[in-house]
């Protein structure tokens, strides 16, 4: 004799009743980083490359969130021609994070940071151009270097520090003004991470960035 299914439709209707948050958003929230070589995880040795932070995020938010790796290694962000082409090719997320700065950070003149807000403010009007107006966009600002650790551009580690606070300030003032999330990723890893080249943390060191990411990401309500 077959048991009857109106007790399990009765139990699912009162889940859908009592949280109807879990019910409407079962499925993990796609979320797309466009970032530099520290999303993409290429610069950490092979056996660590599943210790990324945007691995760890993935992981760690136990189904919640799916993250899309767009990391490229070098990355600046006057890449707005790949932002126009991640665009295109990637389907509407339900979280669009722009991670860069980092690689800014070598151009010590006064026009960096300037320019660096330019072209992340053009990448957010493309953004909700394409995805719509109420797409949540997490602008990040870039981590913290060791700058005894610094390979070429040793020379200038004084002035890259100071182009990376500089930065963190200016992306804050512009996730404000453009209704954005933000996060900034300065001080979170220690030195003791960045010894390879006093930019790339290792596998432990991207631990704390994806702790900062993941808290932000959980936090963001739902897009209406």
């Amino acid at each position: 004799m077959k048991t009857p299914i109106f007790p399990n439709v009765l139990f699912y209707l009162t889940i859908v009743f009592s949280f109807p948050e879990m019910a409407v958003h079962a499925t993990p929230r796609t979320t797309i980083v466009f970032g530099d070589s520290i999303t993409e995880g290429n610069a950490l040795p092979k056996n660590e490359r599943s210790q990324a932070w945007i691995r760890l995020v993935e992981i760690q938010s136990e189904g919640q969130l799916l993250m899309i790796n767009e990391g490229k290694g070098g990355r600046p962000t006057s890449s707005i021609s790949e932002f126009t082409t991640m665009l295109q090719r990637q389907p509407r997320p339900d979280i669009l994070v722009i991670a860069l700065g980092t690689n800014d950070s070598r151009d010590i003149s006064d026009q960096c940071v300037p320019k660096a807000v330019k072209n992340i403010e053009a990448m957010i009007l493309q953004a909700r151009d394409a995805y719509g107006q109420n797409l949540p966009i997490v602008i990040v600002a870039p981590p913290n270097i060791r700058k005894d650790a610094l390979g070429p551009s040793h020379a200038i580690a004084d002035q890259r520090e100071e182009k990376l606070q500089s930065l963190g300030s200016a992306f804050k003032t512009l996730a404000e003004t453009n209704k954005c999330e933000f996060v900034s990723l300065y001080g979170a890893v220690p030195e003791s991470a960045l010894t390879r080249d006093g930019v790339h943390p290792s596998g432990k060191g991207n631990q704390p960035i994806a702790t900062r990411m993941l808290e932000k990401l959980l936090s963001i309500p739902f897009a209406k």
